[in-house]
């Protein structure tokens, strides 16, 4: 038997009535229900129905437990007993029974006396708890307004977005941090996530009508929420356009264009070095293209092409070499907004080919090796910022990592880049 066991209060309030021919529910219940509520207590409310069950821990084999309710009066502390009852063998085995009459809102505290198989009383299990009976309200969300637009509608990428968020209603209590207060709603949207707000800013104290939300921008993202006020009954607001909040960017996908100058240097392989007798190759273009359709709060993400030519030339007394290097990369894309939205960090990867072009040595007297045509499996990885000049224009620097490899080498070069773009 255990020398202590735990004891709570539920009290599961289930409410509903439909208003014919305009399609709506609505109302609220003066009913009474307490603080601590199960979590099936939202299934359960188109049953029309008030229960309070009463459910504790078992002890073990017993003969009866003898349950005690007090009211506390709030303000002389004074305890009067409104409930008795001595449970059956069936109730012995649940530990669950159903009060009736329905307690009326205050605060109370139960008391549970255990009386072993031999029917003697063990007094070091008696157990007390209080707990608080809260009014049951139906909580209605009929607007839900993001008062910078004027609109149910947020838009990530306004420099001006301040989190607060209206709502308007019925029977919109405030939130009780406190635990005593015996009417209290809580509030939080609900999409993909479940997101609180983070204070209150102002309320309709005496029509309980209308509240205001700060919400911490950082935690919304792109998705369609819906606002729910619960009540302590757990009664809670419908889920309709009513209470819809849209969060998304103006332009839903982003498309850089971008070009410039970048010299690749030779990291490993002593190849090319060998024969053009430098490891830099500072006649070279850069190119880039990213499209950005996946646009969060937390980053974009997108697909691009990275391109790069450079020019091959090695002048001799006896000879020279000259031809073209080009590569062209497929990329995944990520990029990270900062500093409101004046500078983009980027992180890239991807694969695509190197393409050696018309390498040919040239001797004396019109002699021409055989041109060198040939492509070879590529890989990329860099990173890169893009600094806003405005809206729309803005300044690139680059680092990548290139390598590329054929049957004669495994070419390994480290490409910086300078460019200007532009965002469509």
């Amino acid at each position: 038997m255990h020398s202590k066991f735990f004891l709570f209060m539920i009290i599961m309030m289930f409410f509903s009535f439909k208003i014919t021919g305009q399609g709506n529910t609505s109302g609220h219940a003066e009913l009474d229900s307490a603080s601590l509520l199960s979590g099936t207590q939202s299934e359960n409310a188109a049953e029309n129905k008030i229960t309070q069950p009463f459910e504790w821990e078992s002890a073990g084999d017993v003969l009866k437990y003898e349950i005690k309710i007090f009211k506390i009066d709030e303000k002389t502390g004074l305890k009067n007993q409104v409930y008795f009852h001595e449970t059956t063998e069936e109730e012995n085995e649940t530990c669950l029974i159903y009060l009736e009459p329905l307690l009326s809102p205050g605060h109370y505290e139960s008391e549970i006396k255990v009386y072993n198989v031999l029917g003697i009383l063990e007094e070091s299990l008696t157990a007390r708890e209080e707990f608080v009976i809260r009014r049951a309200y139906m909580p209605e969300v009929r607007s839900v307004s993001y008062p910078l637009y004027m609109r149910s509608t947020i838009y990530l990428d306004d420099l001006d977005n301040d989190g607060i968020i209206e709502v308007d209603g019925r029977n919109l209590f405030m939130p009780d941090k406190s635990g005593k207060e015996l009417t209290l709603t809580n509030y939080f949207l609900k999409g993909n996530k479940t997101i609180y707000p983070d204070e209150v800013l102002s309320h309709d104290d005496e029509r309980n009508r209308k509240i205001k939300f700060r919400f911490d921008m950082k935690k919304l993202d792109v998705g369609l929420y819906h606002m729910y006020a619960q009540d302590a009954s757990g009664l809670h607001s419908e889920e309709n356009s009513d209470s819809e909040l849209i969060v998304k960017f103006k332009k839903w996908m982003d498309l850089d264009v971008e070009g410039g100058y970048t010299c690749p240097f030779v990291l490993h392989d002593d190849t090319l070095p060998l024969y053009l007798d430098s490891k830099a190759y500072p006649l070279s273009l850069y190119g880039k293209l990213a499209f950005m359709p996946f646009k969060h709060s937390w980053g974009y993400l997108g697909i691009g092409l990275r391109t790069s030519i450079s020019r091959l030339e090695r002048k001799e007394s006896g000879y020279t070499i000259d031809g073209n290097l080009g590569k062209l990369h497929l990329l995944f894309v990520f990029q990270k907004t900062m500093f409101r939205k004046r500078l983009t960090a980027e992180l890239h990867g991807g694969a695509g080919i190197g393409y050696f072009n018309n390498i040919v040595f040239h001797f004396p007297r019109n002699i021409n090796s055989e041109p060198l045509n040939t492509v070879s499996l590529s890989f990329c990885a860099g990173f890169s910022s893009q600094f806003y000049i405005n809206k729309r224009l803005y300044s690139a620097f680059a680092l990548d990592y290139i390598f590329t490899m054929n049957k004669d080498m495994a070419l390994g070069m480290l490409e910086p880049s300078l460019s200007i773009g532009w965002q469509f």
